[in-house]
């Protein structure tokens, strides 16, 4: 479903005028937000890539009858009770709401409700789902995003930033009830209800056990001995970057860290001379590396890390090698792949919303005894009433359908 095509105006200022940071003055913004009315527009600014931590570093709010907040909420975080109060009373509006609530919880903000404008146009089967995008399509308005990877940690922020920061949530409202009224139409609007309960109320990640992995399958490091360097490296450098307050990838690149571990340095000198660091920032940490190195040359062999690691292993194997292992999970894999794609077609979505991958490969491993178990072992997986609604009876028609 996409929109009539509409004239750009492009829109480089918040038509209230740009405001400005509001810390100290947190009392205020909570008094304005309390006596304005309906739901809040919200957005985050981290500095992802040039922090250590994933933090909000700028909270955009907006409201009918309050105007737009920009929150600078570091070192005020015991103050932020009153605004996480009035933020409780009514829904939140925020554009692709799962990268933005971990930081807001984590400051003790948390919504009562959310309608995420990301998620209705992937409901609608709009083909762009970028906030700049979806209201250029659908309100007409052109956004610029140039300023999306700059560095919110800095103070003071130029009035460039500032107003881009405040556009973010400008238009917030008017999406939304743009979008709420397509979705009605569509028939779509319990599905966008139920996703978002679902982001809303979803567990954070836990952290990955081993995250130097993927720099190892990058580089091609598989002895034992050079991945124990590259997992003691990390760990060293997670410690500099947190005490700096870097992301990691400034401190050392994961690429070269593990170029280093696969040469494998004997001494001290092998480490400075490596033509890995010969930059005089990446040099001065010299003696953090070799310490790393050198304890991984003292770890006994059982020790050392395995040469294979799989992250949150599935209880299956990889489909691949299911015709093999399990030629009938392997023909019941077929049926259900086929029947999410077709339906997901016929909807205009994509298939991995109306029905998550690993739900399809685990129905399609563990099987049923009947076909109308389908709906039940799905809602058991995890899926959504209406996903269970729109894709389950297809599944159960090409299962029945196959064994006449």
């Amino acid at each position: 479903m996409t929109p009539d095509a509409v004239d750009i105006e492009p829109l480089d200022v918040p038509r209230e005028g740009i405001p400005d940071v509001t810390h100290e003055d947190i009392d205020d913004a909570v008094a304005a937000l309390t006596a304005g009315h309906g739901p809040f527009s919200i957005d985050t600014e981290r500095a992802m890539g040039i922090r250590y931590s994933a933090r909000a570093y700028l909270v955009q709010i907006r409201r009918e009858g309050a105007g737009t907040f920009l929150i600078d909420p570091v070192g005020i975080e015991d103050r932020l009770g009153p605004l996480a109060e009035a933020l409780a009373a009514d829904q939140w509006i925020l554009h692709a709401a799962d990268q933005d609530l971990p930081s807001l919880r984590e400051i003790g903000l948390n919504p009562p409700d959310v309608f995420d404008t990301e998620v209705a146009g992937i409901l609608l089967g709009l083909e762009r789902v970028s906030l700049q995008a979806e209201i250029a399509e659908i309100l007409g308005y052109g956004l610029a995003k140039e300023h999306s990877m700059a560095d919110w940690s800095q103070r003071p922020l130029g009035p460039e930033l500032r107003a881009y920061a405040a556009l973010d949530v400008e238009l917030l409202l008017e999406l939304r009830n743009a979008l709420m009224s397509m979705l009605r139409a569509a028939g779509r609007l319990e599905w966008l209800h139920e996703e978002c309960e679902e982001i809303r109320l979803r567990e954070p990640k836990p952290p990955r056990a081993q995250p130097w992995r993927k720099a190892a399958r990058q580089v091609g490091v598989r002895d034992r001995r050079a991945l124990g360097m590259l997992a003691a490296l990390w760990d060293a450098r997670d410690g500099l970057a947190k005490d700096r307050d870097l992301a990691p990838e400034r401190v050392l690149p994961s690429k070269v860290m593990a170029e280093l571990a696969a040469r494998k340095p004997r001494s001290r000198s092998d480490v400075e001379r490596s033509p890995l660091l010969q930059s005089r920032i990446r040099r001065k940490d010299v003696d953090v590396w070799w310490a790393a190195v050198e304890g991984a040359w003292a770890l006994d062999g059982d020790a050392l890390p395995e040469r294979q690691f799989h992250e949150g292993e599935a209880p299956y194997p990889a489909v691949r090698n299911w015709e093999r292992t399990n030629p009938q999970a392997a023909q019941r894999w077929r049926v259900v792949r086929t029947a999410v794609l077709a339906r997901a077609d016929d909807l205009g979505i994509r298939q991995e919303l109306l029905l998550k991958p690993a739900y399809q490969r685990e129905l399609a491993w563990e099987g049923w005894a009947h076909p109308e178990q389908i709906p039940i072992l799905l809602a058991a997986l995890g899926a959504r009433p209406w996903q269970i609604e729109n894709v389950g009876q297809a599944i159960v028609s090409a299962v029945q359908r196959g064994a006449r």
